[in-house]
């Protein structure tokens, strides 16, 4: 008798966390413009700080309320010409992790207020030429970033969402300490 209760008990939890999860995974497509705060050398920023990037996602929505999405980030390259006749070159790429929460504002669940935390890990390169003898320079660094972020979602249809984004991110790369992603985009649920 005790193994029936146990067994159906067992059964009865599973079925109810079944029910609460609703795992709906997606993709997505963004529009990504890096707002980012490049370290000066000898008084000047030699690059460019406003950059432009694109950024996929896989996801999934485990519950009304929450979801994990993982995201790759790949900026243009961004030139800035410099008044001691260098021009800069720099670009990213990064991929991480971050968990959504979902806060549902009207009835029919169309429209929802995000937010978000995650981690990434960023890739920072910077190219120097110098226009004159065109010698040229190299560097870059990689390392860590905490995302924290905050947005809002349109579900256009039952699979296919818009939504924007703030993310601030605290960097751990050597001549850039932190960056501001605005991004807006597309989500495709299955």
């Amino acid at each position: 008798m005790k193994k029936t209760l146990l067994l159906a008990g067992a059964a009865a939890l599973v079925s109810f966390n079944a029910n609460a999860m609703e795992m709906k995974p997606y993709v997505g497509l963004d529009y990504v413009y890096s707002m980012s705060d490049i370290d000066k050398v000898d008084g000047e920023k030699l690059f460019e700080e406003d950059m432009n990037a694109f950024a996929i996602t896989a996801g999934a929505k485990m519950h009304k309320n929450f979801g994990l999405e993982a995201f790759y980030q790949q900026s243009k390259e961004e030139s800035k010409d410099n008044h001691d006749f260098t021009e800069g070159k720099n670009e990213y790429n990064a991929f991480g992790l971050d968990a959504i929460g979902y806060l549902p504002i009207d009835h029919e669940g169309k429209f929802e207020l995000l937010g978000s935390l995650g981690i990434g890990y960023y890739d920072v390169d910077y190219k120097l030429k110098d226009r004159l003898s065109g010698d040229r320079i190299s560097d870059g660094d990689d390392g860590f970033g905490y995302r924290i972020g905050a947005g809002a979602q349109y579900n256009i249809t039952e699979n296919v969402a818009a939504r924007v984004m703030a993310r601030y991110v605290d960097l751990d790369v050597d001549g850039m300490d932190n960056m501001v992603d605005v991004t807006a985009g597309i989500r495709y649920s299955f």
